[in-house]
């Protein structure tokens, strides 16, 4: 068989998941011709491929233990110095989006990854199929936090304190008229917690999430809220359960044209289960309590012409420590960033920015880093 016949013949399948899908209405099948698609030959699938590459000239002016992006959290408190310079591409990425019409709405597959695997190897971000705007499973970010709102940094980390996670996860979302919104998923439990000893973590639950938003013609208003569970089993002695759980407000008002003013706060006994951090501890007992944040983020994109934009922000956060962290974890860090780009072609931009972070460890000790960064990034969808 030529390949040609046997792409198209196979790219229906993947598209909704084989032959469980296939048996769509005869009036779905055709659609219009739409820019960046290819209509699949006979079907009502279509499939688009995608993603950009980008390349960082990094310079840290100050040390930092994460040279491929501005992780805060690794910023030394022993007051050591020195500078260094990285060049990268592992931000690049690719994507492939594969839709179709059907009697129950739109169907879609989206898979995504990037380089930022072990040795620049492809590391999955997201996977996930979706049954018109109601239904998601899969790999993708998490129903916790407002993806309308990441930071447009040239860093590839965001800010230290701020909800920004990818998890697996059954989502079901139920508008409610007038631009509200309500969405509730079951997500893939965390186990990353710091225990009193020797013993085995488990995550009896998944986590349950909620969010209640709100779309209008001038930005967006988001409420969330999760609750997570662990729990650990000692080597010796009793189990010991501990919940987590956070809320996070936040959103975004466009101003003018194309600025855009984003702010969002996030609170919690467990909230840093959104950033992958250890959310619960020991405390002076040994007993697992969770370890409550606070963290806010606010940020400005302005568009100075239509080839050239900027964007700022700037992220405090803060934890009330447990007795069983150790003293290197960190209890206050900052986080800032500014730059300017030059869209200098349709889909591709060059640009530099500045970056900024402070660390405050638990016995009281700081430390800081400043980084310059400069990037070109070209899209390909």
């Amino acid at each position: 068989m030529r390949r040609p016949v046997l792409l198209a013949a196979l790219l229906p399948m993947l598209a909704v998941g084989g032959d469980a899908w296939a048996q769509a209405p005869a009036d779905t099948v055709k659609h219009k011709e739409q820019p960046g698609w290819w209509n699949i030959p006979g079907t009502a699938s279509r499939l688009k491929v995608g993603g950009y590459v980008k390349a960082d000239l990094i310079h840290d002016l100050s040390p930092i233990g994460s040279p491929n992006f501005f992780d805060v959290s690794k910023i030394p408190t022993d007051g050591s110095t020195g500078q260094s310079t990285r060049v990268q591409a592992m931000e690049s990425r690719l994507f492939l989006d594969l839709r179709r019409t059907s009697s129950v709405g739109e169907l879609k597959a989206f898979v995504e990854g990037d380089f930022y695997g072990s040795g620049n190897t492809f590391r999955l971000r997201h996977a996930y199929a979706q049954v018109g705007e109601r239904w998601l499973i899969g790999q993708t970010w998490s129903t916790f936090m407002d993806e309308g709102i990441i930071p447009a940094t040239l860093d590839f980390e965001k800010p230290a304190a701020y909800a920004f996670s990818r998890h697996a996860q059954m989502r079901y979302t139920q508008p409610l008229g007038g631009g509200l919104s309500l969405a509730i998923a079951v997500e893939d439990p965390s186990t990353n917690i710091i225990t009193p000893g020797p013993g085995t973590v488990t995550a009896p639950l998944p986590d349950g999430v909620l969010r209640l938003k709100h779309d209008g013609s001038k930005g967006h208003v988001l409420l969330a809220g999760f609750l997570a569970t662990a729990r650990f089993k000692p080597d010796s002695g009793a189990t010991q359960d501990v919940m987590g759980s956070g809320v996070n407000l936040s959103g975004l008002l466009k101003v003018g044209k194309r600025d855009r003013l984003t702010a969002q706060l996030l609170y919690g006994p467990g909230v840093a289960r959104s950033r992958f951090g250890p959310y619960a501890a020991p405390d002076v007992n040994g007993e697992l309590k969770p370890i409550t944040g606070l963290g806010a983020t606010i940020g400005f994109e302005h568009w100075w012409t239509d080839k050239w934009s900027s964007f700022a922000v700037f992220n405090y956060g803060e934890d009330e420590p447990e007795d069983g962290q150790p003293t290197t974890e960190s209890d206050l860090v900052t986080y800032g960033a500014v730059n300017l780009l030059w869209h200098f072609a349709d889909h591709a931009f060059v640009g530099a920015e500045y970056l900024h972070g402070q660390r405050e460890d638990l016995l009281g000790n700081d430390g800081k880093a400043d980084r310059i960064m400069v990037s070109v990034r070209v899209d390909i969808n």
